[in-house]
C-alpha cells in the first residue's frame, strides 16, 4: 500500500471522531489494534519504496553503462575511419583529431548522462530520507501518546 495512503489512514484514525470514546485535553484514545495495523503496514510499504529506489539506482547503472559502451562505439568507429585513411598525412591527420573531438564530445555527454543520473539518484534518496524521518516521526509520536494514555489509566 502507499506510504501516504497509510499516513492518511493514521490522521484520519487520529481525527475520526465518531471512533474517539473519550477526550483529555489535546489527547485522544484510539483503537490500539487499528493503530498497530497502519504501523504494520508502513513496516512492510517502506521496504517497497526502498526496493524502487533500489531499481531507479540499478537503472541508473545501465545508462551509465550502455552510454559509455556507445562512446566506446563511437571512438573506436572513429579510430577505425582514420585507420583507413592511407592517403596522405594530412588526412590521417585530420582524422585522429576528429576521433579525439568526438572521444571528448562522447565523454562530455556520458559524463553529462552520469551527472544527471547521480543528480536524480540524490534527490530520490533525500527525499525517501525526509519521507521516512516524517513517517518515524508521526509513529513514534502515536506510541508516545499510547504509552502516556496508558499510564494515565493506571
Amino acid at each position: 500500500m502507499d506510504i501516504y495512503a497509510l499516513l492518511g489512514q493514521l490522521e484520519h484514525l487520529s481525527g475520526d471522531s465518531s471512533k474517539r470514546k473519550l477526550r483529555f485535553g489535546s489527547k485522544i484514545i484510539i483503537d490500539e489494534d487499528e493503530l498497530l495495523d497502519i504501523v504494520d503496514q508502513l513496516k512492510h510499504a517502506i521496504p517497497d519504496e526502498v526496493q524502487q529506489s533500489k531499481r531507479m539506482l540499478t537503472e541508473r547503472e545501465r545508462i551509465l553503462a550502455s552510454a559509455q559502451s556507445e562512446a566506446d562505439r563511437v571512438v573506436q568507429q572513429a579510430e577505425a575511419d582514420a585507420g583507413r585513411i592511407v592517403d596522405e598525412e594530412k588526412l590521417l591527420a585530420e582524422a585522429r583529431q576528429q576521433a579525439d573531438q568526438i572521444r571528448a564530445e562522447a565523454l562530455d555527454a556520458a559524463a553529462a548522462v552520469r551527472k544527471g543520473a547521480d543528480d536524480y539518484a540524490t534527490e530520490v534518496l533525500y527525499g525517501l530520507d525526509q519521507m521516512l524521518t516524517g513517517f518515524l516521526g508521526h509513529i513514534k509520536g502515536g506510541l508516545a501518546e499510547l504509552e502516556s494514555d496508558r499510564h494515565a489509566k493506571v
